[in-house]
């Protein structure tokens, strides 16, 4: 079984909605694939800080879908990144943490659904470049709030990636870990797909539809952001969210209207640094896959 973990914000929703639109194709090949479409209701992940006696009553519809999966041949891939936590401090990031719940949540579920050896599969992004895009989806959700207080209890210069797999790696029912970088696979969710399908280069697959009501969740640009005050002071009747999805109409995230970035130029130099070095070590780690594009 393979666990696709996230994080928030590195394109995940798009790389769902990739498995869906080849849903028949992975089939074919024996691997099925179920992702928030599916672990968000009728076979749903509930929350994972509860008792393990209530966690595996409400996934027993998961674990005897996958169970007869596994008597007919079949593999899994179950794709939800609300399984580590959500798209905000404390649970993003806390001190010099990713993630700080991530391993008690995966050995939960691990548990309840009576797995063993079980392959994660994650996302990685600079750490200013998560916390800058997360602030931004408060927005989106309707929730805006000021940068510094968003990152209050956060040290964003000592977060690594490296830490985080190293504490994974500590969960009695994980064996190996998949991992890229969001910025190197950025439009490649076909790779990312046949990668952790374990699929041939010759099995045809296709995008999602662009549209078709699916909301890829871009976030907003700077521009916007200044221009929500007076968009909500000229039209008091709008929901922050209606509000801000006015403003993003008119200036869209583009080279032209860039997204905002609070952090100071050397600060996010420093933090590119940081991050390939950090890159640079999990590829050394034991049990660890680096993709590459």
């Amino acid at each position: 079984m393979t666990l696709h973990i996230g994080a928030h914000k590195t394109a995940s929703t798009y790389l769902q909605k990739t498995f869906l639109a080849n849903a028949d194709a992975l089939e074919a090949q024996g691997c099925i694939a179920l992702g928030p479409e599916r672990l968000r209701r009728d076979l749903m992940i509930p929350s994972l800080d509860r008792p393990m006696r209530a966690i595996r009553r409400k996934t027993a519809p998961l674990r005897a879908l996958m169970d007869e999966g596994r008597a007919r041949g079949q593999r899994f891939i179950l794709s939800n990144e609300n399984i580590i936590g959500g798209p905000r401090p404390p649970v993003m990031a806390a001190g010099a943490q990713l993630y700080p719940g991530a391993p008690a949540q995966i050995t939960a579920l691990l548990e309840a659904l009576e797995l063993e050896q079980a392959h994660l599969c994650l996302a990685l992004r600079d750490p200013l470049g998560l916390l800058v895009s997360a602030w931004g989806h408060q927005y989106l959700a309707g929730r805006p709030i000021a940068f510094d207080k968003f990152i209050a209890g956060v040290v964003p210069e000592a977060l690594r990636w490296s830490e985080l797999i190293t504490r994974l790696q500590t969960c009695p029912r994980v064996g190996r870990i998949t991992l890229w970088r969001f910025e190197a696979f950025h439009g490649q969710a076909q790779a990312l797909v046949r990668a952790l399908a374990g699929l041939h280069a010759q099995i045809a697959l296709q995008d999602p539809p662009e549209r078709a009501g699916w909301t890829y969740l871009v976030g907003p640009s700077q521009r916007a952001l200044m221009s929500l005050p007076r968009v909500m002071r000229d039209h008091p009747d709008l929901s922050a969210k209606d509000a801000l999805r006015r403003a993003m109409r008119r200036y869209p995230k583009s080279a032209d209207h860039p997204g905002p970035q609070p952090f100071a130029p050397e600060a996010v130099h420093a933090s590119q640094e940081r991050y390939a070095q950090d890159w640079a070590m999990l590829q050394s780690m034991p049990k660890v896959t680096c993709l590459q594009p």
